[in-house]
């Protein structure tokens, strides 16, 4: 054992010391993939290791000291928070009606706290786990949905991070040279909680908390959560390969190859990566691969470069590696494989994450770290949504295989976990665990009593039953994490939010359409995705994200025509009048529950980048998967027939979270700005003068 330790260490060291020469790279959206790295970069990175290093006892007596003086004011010695994405009071309270035992959540109740949790308007998970990183309200910390919109041309972009390409190119011939460094913004505004308390000398360790991307410099470590890129810098793109023809599959969200047939049973195809960082126009890397077919019992294998995954039928592979190679530059990448089916061949290809052993853009905190848990714990899922939801929704992976990756990566996330928290003895430990979350939105329609109009076609225990059991899977992490604690330990467990059906889809923009707000070009009846035939001259209002609609305003947006001022604020106050009256008639129901003008909710410095209106859609609606690529259509409603038929896309009343504690608390009705505070006072540090939420005055 001692030597083991010993050797680790060594690792550790040595990949401390070197990790400081890799070079620099970028992925950027729809521009591809750029190396940048130059002789000044890795000449002034060994010098500023080299001051890290022979500075470092300074800076950690200074850091004790301060740590010192804190902790004699703290209640406790070390404060672990666990987050389960989506868990629902409401269905954890249904679930123990009908007798199904979660031994660990029921002694966490009797021993200290178990109620409901506010979420934040909108209840998503960026808005919400943002609001429990920094304990403000949206208005401070500017994350208001998924998707924001680019006033310039109308477009959607990611609310969270902007990863930006160099600014300044040397283009010869077909060519680019860049002459600058990419840059990663995180767009979360505010101080998130454990950087507030590093500061006093306290080690935090933050895992997998969303939309932490690119990850914070704080005295700590982190991994980042939901928001996390692939390697093509997307959100999450599979990619499906056959023999048979595109047009027998309908794939919206993933990337179709065909697989070229070689004879005996092996086909060659070509793998696509990030854009050419130095090409013209960015063409994507390729790396072929081949895949050899064993019909007698449906199961394959692949080769790609030197290394062979094989593969079992519907069963998802072990991870990969995928390296691509653009001159001198590489980059690289891992993936799982599914094989479906062989009559056609369907063969299922997951995003290409970012190699944590080598991962091309930072993923963690030290950069190191990442690399560390590989060298530590073998390759992990990196991407922000690592279960691919859109493969399902889409019919090209199967629900079984979906659960296995899902579990999967909870497994590995627990590893990590438990390998920091025997590590860390005092201090602050913060891990969100996405599972629930996942399972909820893809398996809604297997709960008994759903009304969900969505096929049901597995008969698997593990599809049916998946809710349950993924309640029961946290339970049993849970029971594990509860041996472990020491007495003056705090535990947190809490959701972003919870879940309900989405049965119905509300064409929010096909509404704004049909109501006169946004206008269509003479002679158009409809509008293809991304606004292609919106007149902008006549339009006044126009829907973007989840949850928000924006005026188009002179002055902001690139073709306003609202004035800002009293005009502005009667368009806003019609709109959110006539949503209120919306009704489906072939329902009989309302599918709007309440509207916000954004001033009546939110407050701070970035109210002016929230949305005019949010929308909080009633349970069993939800703006249409049409609607959120900016298509204009002919309906108003239709039934949400797709996989995805569990979401909280809601008012946050409807979709209460859950909150348990070890110990009993003095406050009512906590929420999920409450949190920070509540860390903030269990270390004895005082609250922040610019966060909301209050002490909930845990008893110790």
């Amino acid at each position: 054992m001692v030597k083991l330790t010993m050797k680790k260490s060594r690792i550790f060291l040595l990949l401390t010391i070197f990790s400081t020469l890799s070079l620099l790279s970028y992925v950027g959206p729809g521009a591809g993939f750029a190396f940048v790295g130059s002789f000044f970069f890795v000449f002034a990175a060994f010098f500023l290791a080299v001051f890290n290093f022979l500075t470092f006892p300074i800076r950690a007596l200074l850091r004790l000291a301060r740590r010192a003086r804190i902790m004699k004011k703290a209640k406790f010695k070390r404060v672990v928070i666990v987050g389960f994405d989506g868990m629902d009071f409401h269905l954890m309270k249904r679930f123990q009606r009908e007798g199904k035992t979660f031994p660990a959540f029921a002694k966490l109740a009797a021993q200290g706290t178990f109620s409901p949790l506010w979420s934040s308007e909108p209840p998503v998970s960026p808005v919400a786990w943002s609001t429990f990183s920094t304990g403000v309200n949206p208005g401070k910390h500017n994350i208001f949905d998924f998707l924001t919109t680019d006033r310039r041309t109308y477009m959607p972009k990611l609310s969270g991070s902007d990863i930006l390409p160099p600014k300044r190119t040397l283009k010869i011939g077909q060519w680019i040279i860049p002459l600058s460094s990419p840059k990663i913004e995180l767009k979360r505004k505010s101080q998130s909680f454990w950087k507030i308390v590093s500061a006093k000398g306290i080690y935090a360790a933050v895992l997998r908390v969303p939309f932490t991307f690119p990850p914070e410099k704080f005295y700590g470590t982190m991994l980042s959560g939901l928001g996390t890129p692939d390697l093509r810098g997307t959100q999450g793109t599979f990619t499906f390969f056959t023999d048979g023809g595109s047009q027998d599959f309908d794939l919206s969200e993933g990337v179709f190859e065909s697989l070229t047939p070689l004879g005996d049973g092996r086909y060659k195809g070509t793998i696509k990566g990030p854009g050419h960082p130095f090409k013209q126009g960015h063409p994507p890397l390729e790396i072929p691969f081949t895949l050899k077919v064993k019909r007698g019992d449906a199961s394959g294998e692949v080769s790609v470069g030197r290394e062979k995954i094989a593969l079992a039928p519907h069963r998802l592979s072990a991870w990969q590696t995928i390296e691509f190679k653009a001159g001198w530059a590489k980059v690289s990448g891992i993936a799982q494989w599914v094989l479906e089916g062989i009559d056609p061949i369907r063969l299922y290809l997951s995003p290409i994450h970012l190699n944590p052993e080598k991962p091309a853009m930072p993923i963690s905190h030290p950069k190191i770290y990442s690399v560390y848990l590989a060298k530590l714990h073998g390759a992990y899922a990196t991407l922000g949504m690592a279960e691919d939801t859109w493969s399902v929704n889409e019919g090209i992976l199967s629900e079984r295989a979906f659960i296995d990756q899902v579990y999967g990566t909870q497994d590995e996330r627990e590893k990590v976990f438990f390998d920091v928290l025997g590590k860390i003895k005092s201090g602050l430990i913060v891990q969100v665990f996405e599972a629930t979350d996942r399972v909820q939105h893809m398996c809604w329609r297997y709960l008994p009593g759903s009304q969900s109009p969505a096929p049901k076609p597995s008969s698997d225990p593990e599809v049916v039953e998946g809710i349950a059991r993924c309640y029961g899977r946290m339970d049993a992490f849970l029971e594990k994490l509860l041996a472990k604690l020491q007495p003056k330990d705090l535990l947190l467990v809490v959701s972003d939010h919870g879940f309900n059906a989405f049965d119905r889809e509300f064409h929010l923009n096909s509404w704004l359409n049909r109501e006169g707000y946004l206008v269509l070009k003479e002679g158009k009846t409809r509008s293809d995705k991304w606004y292609a035939d919106v007149d902008w001259s006549r339009s006044r209002a126009y829907g973007q994200g989840l949850n928000g609609i924006f005026l188009n305003l002179k002055g902001r947006e690139g073709q306003g025509i609202v004035n800002p001022g009293e005009e502005a604020q009667r368009l806003k106050t019609e709109i959110k009048e006539r949503l209120l009256k919306a009704r489906d008639e072939e329902r009989g129901q309302a599918p709007v529950k309440a509207a916000f003008i954004r001033e009546e909710i939110y407050r701070g410095p970035y109210v002016e980048n929230a949305p005019d209106i949010v929308v909080g859609y009633r349970a069993g609606y939800r703006v249409s998967w049409e609607s959120a690529v900016n298509y204009v259509g002919d309906r108003v409603f239709s039934d949400n027939t797709r996989p995805w038929s569990g979401d909280h896309c809601f008012t946050r009343d409807q979709v209460p979270g859950i909150f348990y504690s070890n110990r009993k608390i003095g406050e009512k009705d906590p929420g999920l700005v409450d949190i920070a505070p509540t860390v903030f006072a269990a270390f004895g540090i005082p609250k922040p003068a610019f966060v909301d939420g209050r002490d909930l005055k845990i008893q110790d």
